[in-house]
């Protein structure tokens, strides 16, 4: 996660500070595509790889169905937000040992500071700033994977399961892309990005943040229970 980054953000050749890096590494290159991917590496996959090996049923037999399933939900979201906060943080960790967090009086604030819809953290503390917008972009990648580890049960493959990822990034992009013109709220990124926030409440925007990924969740949580319901029970 941390050579994602990094190797994205070297096609930026003018940087003023860290925020500046951050925010332009992620809108402006494909680095909101490939962390979706590399962060599916983790665990997306452990399903396939059970049922290749004629596992599940046997799984079945010591525990039940709801628990095989929430068990697989929760490790696939935990272990890919932590891959891709830790990689992230990292990265800015790194970065800030090169470049200031934030130039006082810089572009970077000066542009970011009227959309985002926390000002003061952006202007006063922008290291919380992106550490927080790390944690948000931690919720997009857990929320992708456990729709994708769920989706994997339609396929059974392991290496065909992280074409999933790309499919569900212009699945939402193009199934809201007429109303998120107008409604940036159905914006599949915008739901997750601090600093071109659509809504000038941070506790409006984190709620709705927090409320769409529990939406993914339990998606996945009902894809998956009713797919291998009608499979092993």
């Amino acid at each position: 996660m941390f050579l994602v980054w990094e190797l994205n953000s070297k096609r930026f050749v003018l940087v003023e500070d860290v925020l500046y890096l951050f925010i332009h590494t992620w809108g402006r290159s494909i680095t909101s595509l490939l962390v979706l991917v590399v962060s599916a590496l983790v665990y997306t996959g452990s399903y396939c790889e059970d049922a290749e090996h004629h596992f599940i049923r046997y799984q079945l037999l010591r525990t039940s169905l709801p628990h095989y399933v929430s068990s697989k939900i929760l490790a696939c979201f935990f272990s890919t937000f932590l891959v891709l906060f830790c990689g992230t943080l990292f990265f800015i960790l790194h970065q800030v040992q090169y470049l200031p967090p934030a130039l006082e009086g810089g572009n970077t604030v000066e542009n970011f500071q009227a959309f985002t819809c926390f000002p003061e953290l952006l202007c006063n503390h922008p290291l919380i700033f992106m550490i927080l917008q790390t944690a948000l972009y931690g919720l997009l990648c857990g929320s992708m994977s456990v729709l994708t580890l769920a989706l994997s049960t339609f396929i059974k493959s392991s290496y065909g399961v992280f074409v999933i990822p790309f499919l569900l990034h212009h699945f939402f992009y193009h199934l809201f892309s007429g109303l998120a013109i107008n409604y940036p709220i159905f914006h599949m990124f915008k739901i997750y990005d601090a600093a071109a926030s659509y809504t000038k409440s941070p506790m409006f925007f984190l709620s709705y943040a927090v409320f769409i990924t529990l939406l993914f969740i339990l998606t996945a949580y009902g894809i998956m229970y009713k797919k291998l319901k009608g499979e092993f029970q």
